[in-house]
């Protein structure tokens, strides 16, 4: 039964834009990818076309695309999803509509005026007719097969010599792939399914098209996970996106992110997704951040790249002594710390007039308009990265606000280092409160909302050093290629606290208190499927694996408890006496109303009650 009613369209009113909304089009310098029809996902630049390599060099910066070399400044301006057509003269947008393979009907046209090598007409005009047949003929039994068909190499008779002599000639694409079907001798017998495969495998090839599609945290994991997904621990995007879930990243948090095992990725989908309110802490080991490519691919804004601060291992992971050691270098002659850094951020105009010499140079030596603006553009983004850059003290005080403290104000150490000393001059505090000795302001502590983890070090000893910068109730989540070290991180947590066994040296003396709740350990399962009419079926060349999340809750230290101590069930049940269930009738035992009349009684009687069972079961142990 087929419906006749005919669907209405759907119309929706264009809005005005954010200002934090990505733009529609691509604009100078951004970065995008270039999806192909054959799966390949390229990073490319929009560079505009002043930006000369040298006064002698007549071409800009490329775009590498099947070893050869494409200029982008002609895309800018292009909006996203934009098909472009590789051709020898450069990267060609096609007008709206056109997809990444192109219409068969070109290849029939060409395919007619085309002729095999030894003349026949007809044979050529056959397998046009099969090309026309095959688009129909998805459901029906054809009566070609491909019983007869060899591999001997010899069904093509159009040499390599001669298709290269083809393509150094700038014939076109489409004309290359009737030639080579026209001179196949196999074609025509093939059945509509292999002659189908065989168009769309030439087409890719000879014809090569490509998308511009914006980088987002999707696109960008989706490509470097099928350029290399070893180098980001087979982190696919759906598990990026059940990660961000499951940690409840949003605007306005506080997120502490430690992904070195994924070249960067959380850290560049997390300040994206908050939208530059809030605050991400990007730990990274070394003197510096060695994914800063991978975050400036996501186009990020000014207040996203403000909100990330890329806080180094050695503030989180090193010793106080190194710390004082680092801080006593900055003393001056009266013994007052200097902070060089954020003196000179201070004595930085705004905006920033140009100095005698500077104008000057730009005047009598530079004097061409576009290389005064390629300089002062290259100016104010190096003033304002100073003048939203912290130093190193004032990071090392942010990241000291967001840790965990006792009652007497002193920061609590790691569960699993317990070699480390605090700094009594530092710590001793009220609690909430972390000095400024720079400029005698307090910064209030915040603990992080959020801490999400992807290393290749020992997940247990870094969640234990972690969990003091998260606040209570509030999730975690830790990423692994592999089970096995998630499993030894999930019993830590889920023992901790309940075990009195203090044989290892290297574990801390453990007490009652629980440290995290709903401790969930999973793996996220992706297909992909090919659904064509009586050819649905997965894709067969798929890896098996995404990685394995382990997820759960911080608890109060102080009042981090699932159940309560038996000393404290029995100094309850003395207080209020036992709990006594109603009879039927709205009497309870011992002929006891609901109204509570002689409730005091009641609870009196209960307590004696207790009292005599307990001395009854000691006199006859005894």
């Amino acid at each position: 039964m087929t419906s006749t009613a005919t669907p209405t369209p759907f119309t929706t009113t264009a809005s005005p834009m954010d200002a934090n909304d990505p733009p529609p089009t691509l604009r100078p310098y951004d970065h995008f990818l270039l999806h192909f029809a054959d799966s390949r996902q390229i990073f490319a630049q929009a560079i505009p076309k002043s930006r000369h390599k040298s006064p002698s060099c007549k071409t800009y910066p490329p775009c590498k695309i099947n070893k050869r070399t494409y200029a982008t400044h002609n895309l800018i301006g292009l909006p996203y999803g934009t098909v472009l057509e590789v051709t020898r003269d450069g990267l060609l947008p096609l007008p709206e509509g056109q997809d990444l393979l192109p219409d068969e009907e070109q290849v029939r046209e060409a395919l007619l005026g085309v002729t095999s090598l030894d003349g026949d007409a007809a044979t050529t005009t056959h397998q046009s007719e099969m090309i026309t047949a095959s688009q129909d003929s998805t459901l029906h039994i054809t009566p070609n097969d491909n019983r007869n068909i060899h591999d001997t190499n010899t069904s093509q008779t159009l040499t390599q010599q001669q298709v290269t002599s083809l393509l150094s000639t700038g014939t076109d694409g489409c004309q290359i792939v009737a030639a080579l079907i026209s001179n196949s001798s196999t074609f025509a017998s093939k059945t509509a399914f292999s002659q189908a495969k065989y168009l769309k495998r030439k087409q890719m090839k000879y014809m090569p098209r490509c998308r511009i599609v914006r980088v987002t945290p999707e696109s960008l994991c989706s490509a470097m996970h099928a350029k290399d997904s070893r180098r980001i621990c087979n982190l696919r995007s759906d598990t990026l996106g059940y990660i961000l879930s499951s940690a409840n990243v949003s605007a306005g948090q506080r997120v502490l992110v430690m992904d070195t095992a994924v070249q960067g990725i959380l850290s560049a989908a997390v300040t994206r997704r908050m939208g530059g309110y809030g605050s991400v802490l990007a730990l990274f080991e070394g003197q510096q951040p060695s994914y800063l490519e991978v975050v400036q691919r996501m186009n990020l804004n000014v207040m996203e790249r403000q909100s990330l601060k890329w806080v180094g291992m050695g503030e989180v992971f090193g010793s106080e002594e190194e710390k004082r050691r680092q801080v006593e270098v900055l003393r001056d002659e009266s013994g007052n710390i200097l902070d060089v850094e954020k003196r000179d951020r201070e004595g930085i105009q705004w905006p920033c007039p140009l100095m005698s010499h500077t104008r000057n140079y730009l005047l009598n030596e530079v004097k061409e308009e576009r290389k005064i603006k390629e300089f002062l553009d290259k100016r104010c983004s190096r003033f304002a990265r100073k003048l939203t850059r912290l130093s190193m003290l004032e990071l090392r005080e942010f990241v000291a606000s967001c840790k965990e403290r006792d009652e007497n104000g002193n920061s609590v150490d790691s569960a699993v280092d317990t070699t480390m000393e605090n700094d009594s001059t530092t710590n001793s505090i009220p609690r909430g409160i972390k000095p400024n000795g720079n400029s005698g302001t307090t910064n209030p502590i915040r603990q992080c909302d959020s801490i999400i983890i992807a290393t290749k070090y020992d997940p247990t000893i870094t969640i234990l050093r972690l969990l003091p910068y998260l606040a209570p109730s509030c999730p975690f989540v830790i990423f692994h290629e592999f089970l096995e070290p998630l499993l030894e991180t999930f019993r830590t947590l889920q023992n901790y606290g309940t075990q009195g066994d203090n044989s290892d040296p290297s574990m801390p003396m453990m007490c009652r208190r629980n440290i995290a709740i709903n401790l969930r350990l999973t793996d996220t399962w992706f297909r992909e499927y090919q659904v064509l009419e009586g050819r649905t079926h997965p894709n067969m060349t798929m890896s098996q694996n995404g990685g394995y999340l382990l997820m759960g809750t911080k608890l109060c230290p102080k009042t981090g408890t699932n159940e309560m101590d038996p000393e404290t069930v029995r100094m309850l049940r003395a207080k209020m006496g036992p709990t006594r269930r109603p009879k039927k009738g709205g009497k309870e035992k011992g002929g006891e109303k609901k109204d509570g009349s002689g409730g005091n009684d009641k609870r009196k009687s209960g307590g004696e009650d207790d009292a005599k069972q307990e001395a009854k079961k000691a006199k006859t142990s005894s």
